[in-house]
């Protein structure tokens, strides 16, 4: 059986373009930062990042801002509202502040359970039937840094553990004190990474329309 030697399951599963546009939003370039990414971008289930710093939710309000997300709680009076409403619009949804406990009233959108009536998408909230758009986007934040979830929320979601690496914190730290001290040159960095990142993407576009 053929075999690839020094086989990168980053570089398999993630273009460098894609990487760059992550970066460019905020996500540190570290590999685990990139495994965290692949995950909450490819995974078939909703993702809970594990995300004491905010680094993830930093980086997922960057990345959605362009497509309406709407930020809200568990404990919000319009959470209901808010979840009701990212469904039948198809905009992307993004839940702060997740405790060890999720509200059962979740449990068919985790699951989801989606049924189809007539030419339209729903699902089942309690005694409510909501529509659904297949565009919608969950994601689910905790700040917790040791949480004890239970069996039934590791089968519904993909827990991604978001705590900063020291690749990642270096990376940060070195942008900072680039900011404060030499601004010009943290703004020409910027601008050349999206250059090199803008580059790339014309490559990998020439190579699929080669192949």
């Amino acid at each position: 059986i053929p075999v690839t030697k020094g086989l990168s399951v980053t570089k398999f599963m993630v273009d460098e373009g894609t990487i760059g546009d992550w970066s460019h939003e905020g996500l540190p370039t570290d590999e685990l930062s990139i495994q965290n990414g692949i995950m909450v971008t490819r995974s078939s289930k909703w993702p809970l990042l594990i995300d004491p710093q905010s680094q993830g939710l930093g980086w997922i309000r960057s990345r959605e801002e362009k497509n309406q997300l709407k930020m809200t709680q568990l404990i919000d009076k319009r959470f209901r509202n808010h979840l009701e409403d990212s469904m039948a619009f198809g905009t992307p949804l993004l839940i702060e502040n997740v405790e060890e406990e999720i509200d059962p009233v979740l449990d068919p959108v985790l699951n989801k359970e989606i049924q189809r009536k007539g030419r339209n998408l729903i699902i089942q909230l309690a005694d409510k039937e909501c529509e659904y758009s297949d565009q919608f986007q969950l994601f689910l934040c905790s700040k917790l840094a040791n949480p004890h979830y239970s069996p039934e929320t590791f089968a519904q979601l993909t827990v991604i553990n978001f705590t900063v690496t020291m690749g990642g914190l270096e990376q940060q730290l070195l942008g900072r004190v680039l900011g404060f001290e030499r601004a010009e040159l943290e703004e020409q960095k910027q601008k050349l990474v999206e250059e090199v990142n803008h580059n790339k993407k014309i490559l990998k576009g020439l190579e699929d329309d080669l192949l």
